[in-house]
Formats: structure tokens, C-alpha cells, sequence
């Protein structure tokens, strides 16, 4: 009874340690935990405060244009909406009409005093459906708008009026919808190859079509062209009577 009594105190004392041993543990890891809520509190207050901006959504209707514009005239977009049925009229020499905006204008680069450099490329300017309108992508190339004239026939085009474009301006051109233009451009999508465009009269105010000066299809070259020929034809005929 009295050995029975002895262990009594030993057991307790067990329980009493092992007690302090898990509150200790439990201790230190509510310690731990709560020293770790701090340093994540810490690194978030040190975070720079990020503005996430996301673009507008784009507006997909604002490059869309109609068919034909109110005078008839195609548009870019409308041009290219039956492609192939335009091409196969433009590669039979059919012409078109087409409005739109000069976005660009082909510039040579200037060459440095004193050194000789290749001729730059023939004149050639972008043009889109919409007024500042940005990008290639939906842009078209009108080409062959100017021509170089020899020093000596620069007397029988003087009067005769220059293509001026100007970006940012609105023309109406006539031309030939290619992919292949016959002096070396091509896009794939579709090119204007330049026969005149509409201009106003600052003297009289009247609305006509300006022609390249020194074209083959110029009014005043196709005439002295027609001249040339009714003269020769005209000899030929009085040669032929003499023999």
C-alpha cells in the first residue's frame, strides 16, 4: 500500500512535464506564426502601389467605310471587297474611281553635295479611306502620278497644270486597280495606278481632271501624237500617188 502510494507522485510529475512540453510547442509556434503574419504585413506596406491601365476597347467600326461614296466613287474598302473582279477590270485597262485621303507622300531622300547618288523612286503616295487615319494596313498605294521630263520638252508642258498632292487632303483619282503596276510596284492587296485626279480651277472655280504632265495618255500629248500621225499618214499617201 505504501509502494502503491509512492508512484502516485512520479506519474503526476510526468503529466506535469509532458503538460509544459506541448504548452511550450504550442508556444513557440503561435510564436512563430505570429512573427511570420508580421513580415508578410511588412513586405506587403512595401509593395509599390502598381496602376494597372488596360487599353480601350478597340472600336471596330471606325475603319469601315462604304462600298461607294455619295458621288459613286469606290472607297478603298469597297474596291477591295470584290478584288478579283476589280482587278480583272483593271488589268483590261478599265479605269475607276476612287476616293480617299493622302496619308503619306513618298519623299526622296536628298543626295550629299558632291556625290552621286542612283535616281530615287518614282513619286508615290499612301492613301486611306478616313482622314488621319494610322497604319499600312488598310492604306492603298496610288503610283505613276508624276513623270520626269527631258530639259528640252520642259517649253510644251509649262502651261499645262501639275499634280500637287498635299497629306491630309481629300482627292478624288482616276486610275487603274492593279496588283502589278507597269513601272515595278505591287501590292497585294491592290494599287491605284495614277491616269488623273479632280481638281478646282483657282481662276475659274470649275472642277476637271488634271493629267500628269509628259503622260503617253496626256490630252495634249494623244493630240500632237494624233498630228504626228496624220501627217505621216498624209505623206505615205502623196508618196504612194507618186510612184
Amino acid at each position: 500500500m505504501n509502494r502503491h502510494n509512492r508512484t502516485l507522485p512520479a506519474r503526476n510529475l510526468a503529466h506535469v512535464l509532458l503538460g509544459s512540453l506541448l504548452l511550450s510547442a504550442v508556444a513557440c509556434d503561435d510564436g512563430e506564426a505570429e512573427q511570420a503574419a508580421q513580415r508578410a504585413a511588412a513586405q506587403q506596406e512595401q509593395l509599390p502601389n502598381i496602376k494597372v491601365e488596360l487599353p480601350p476597347t478597340p472600336n471596330f467600326e471606325e475603319d469601315k467605310a462604304p462600298e461607294k461614296w455619295p458621288d459613286g466613287s469606290f472607297s478603298i474598302y469597297g474596291l477591295r471587297q470584290h478584288i478579283d473582279e476589280r482587278l480583272k477590270e483593271g488589268k483590261g485597262g478599265q479605269d475607276v474611281l476612287l476616293t480617299g485621303w493622302v496619308q503619306e507622300i513618298y519623299v526622296p531622300p536628298p543626295c550629299p553635295e558632291g556625290e552621286t547618288c542612283p535616281p530615287g523612286k518614282q513619286a508615290f503616295a499612301w492613301l486611306t479611306d478616313h482622314q488621319a487615319q494610322k497604319g499600312k494596313k488598310r492604306a492603298m498605294m496610288v503610283v505613276k502620278y508624276r513623270f520626269q521630263i527631258p530639259d528640252w520638252e520642259m517649253d510644251k508642258w509649262k502651261d499645262e497644270p501639275q499634280i500637287l498632292l498635299e497629306e491630309g487632303k481629300q482627292y478624288k483619282f482616276k486610275g487603274k486597280f492593279k496588283r502589278f503596276s507597269d513601272t515595278g510596284f505591287a501590292h497585294d492587296r491592290g494599287l491605284i495606278e495614277f491616269v488623273a485626279y479632280e481638281a478646282t480651277n483657282e481662276d475659274t472655280g470649275q472642277v476637271a481632271w488634271v493629267t500628269p504632265p509628259g503622260a503617253p495618255w496626256h490630252p495634249a500629248e494623244v493630240a500632237r501624237q494624233e498630228e504626228a500621225n496624220a501627217k505621216l499618214i498624209k505623206k505615205a499617201s502623196k508618196d504612194a500617188k507618186k510612184q
